[in-house]
């Protein structure tokens, strides 16, 4: 019987001789930096850049309109000029916003700095996630995107430490050094994608036209289910802090160990749960299987404030820990459908064009329905959105049903680095 140590070591090496561990390790880099801006970042803008909460908030939407703008072209150039170059360049652009930010002197700096920020950022999930279905073998694909997304958590959460640093210091100088060394991480982690191994360019047949992710109807809408289905985005950053605060007794310190016991679950659960998805009709079940563990959240967040004051904590921790399972289901199912429908030589310009469902319940339309709708209704708002997980449940039975991989089971091998070996062949 083998044992779980040669299991690991068996799939690490079967992903891909040579190029995992580099681009883990760039990945890590990369969000190390990204945790130390996030959690530094708006901090600078209000007390040091003295640009007010409400204009912060109006120039992270106009970036985040502009980014949705921009990340399909940039997915278009990707597959044209090769993934692992697009990628490097982006990191570098990256680098080069992120020192932006210690420029920023007003409201229209701001909005400049950090259209690019967000760009940057966009960018890069869709171009890693090519880059990873052109170095992987099929049936191991989502399980390099979550152990990748295992380190994410792992990096963002040491970022988010190294902040303390420059929050607790307080000068301008500190932020700003705070940008510059992040801006640095950047770069490494550029270094580290140049550093993966050459892989030869397939010679693709001429793509059918611009835009072709745009006027993919099935596309598009398992773009707009995943919309829906990544809703746990705004209810996380959102509805969470805002419902446990101004709806229960509970103290407010209870929302940072709600974050934390989200950020332990989808760390420790994340590559052990991918292995349940490892086909369109398991990512069909997973989809549903986590629309219906957003409902019983939301009807558990409906209910803790009506529970006696002992009772309240435990409630919300059973929530999150629901909460946290539906993102992993998500998530899983989201990285199989959308390889699924991404044609190779068009990969980068679909995932692109699938993630913009992701960004727009994020950024744009989440946090209105968040505190427009469900906390402005309270316990009929929290029922509202759990009805239409319920329908969300129900809804992948008839839409993937027509999801097919775009190329024949063994065609991958032709994209397969040499040396590489498929521990499953």
């Amino acid at each position: 019987m083998t044992t779980r140590y040669e299991r690991l070591v068996e799939w690490w090496h079967g992903t891909g001789q040579g190029y995992l561990p580099r681009l883990l390790g760039a990945a890590l880099t990369e969000w190390v930096g990204t945790g130390l801006f996030v959690a530094a970042s708006a901090i600078y803008l209000v007390r040091i850049a003295g640009i007010s909460e409400r204009a912060v908030g109006l120039g992270m939407t106009l970036a985040g309109l502009g980014a949705m703008l921009t990340v399909v072209p940039i997915g278009m150039l990707a597959d044209r000029y090769g993934i692992q170059r697009s990628l490097i360049a982006v990191c570098l652009w990256r680098a080069a916003a992120t020192a932006g930010y210690a420029f920023v002197d007003g409201w229209l700096s701001f909005v400049l700095v950090t259209t690019a920020v967000v760009v940057g950022e966009q960018a890069a999930h869709p171009l890693t996630q090519a880059l990873i279905g052109e170095r992987t073998a099929d049936s191991r694909r989502t399980r390099v995107m979550a152990a990748h997304r295992t380190v994410l958590n792992i990096g963002i959460s040491v970022g988010g430490l190294l902040a303390v640093v420059p929050l607790t210091l307080g000068t301008p100088a500190a932020f700003r050094w705070s940008f510059v060394g992040t801006a640095l991480l950047f770069v490494v982690a550029a270094g580290l994608v140049a550093l993966l191994p050459g892989t030869p360019r397939s010679r693709y047949a001429a793509p059918a036209g611009r835009l072709a992710a745009l006027r993919d109807r099935r596309l598009l809408a398992l773009t707009a289910y995943d919309s829906v289905a990544t809703l746990w985005l705004p209810i996380l950053n959102v509805a969470l802090p805002l419902w446990v605060v101004g709806h229960t007794d509970v103290p407010p310190a209870l929302v940072g160990i709600l974050y934390a016991v989200n950020t332990v679950t989808v760390t420790v659960l994340q590559i052990p749960m991918s292995r349940f998805v490892d086909g369109t009709r398991a990512a069909q079940r997973s989809y549903s299987v986590s629309a219906a563990l957003l409902a019983l959240t939301c009807g558990t967040f409906a209910l803790a404030p009506g529970l006696p004051s002992a009772a309240t904590p435990v409630a919300l921790v059973v929530a999150i820990l629901v909460l946290s399972l539906g993102e992993l289901c998500q998530v899983n199912a989201a990285w199989t459908l959308s390889y699924a429908v991404a044609p190779t030589a068009r990969r980068a310009e679909y995932l692109a064009a699938f993630g913009l469902g992701r960004n727009s319940s994020s950024r744009l339309y989440g946090p209105l329905l968040m505190t427009g709708v469900v906390l402005a209704w309270g316990t009929a708002g929290w029922l509202m959105l759990g009805v239409l997980f319920v329908v969300a449940a129900l809804v992948p039975f008839l839409l993937i049903r027509t999801i097919r991989p775009q190329e024949p089971a063994g065609t991958h091998a032709a994209e397969t680095p040499a040396g590489h070996v498929d521990a499953n062949a």
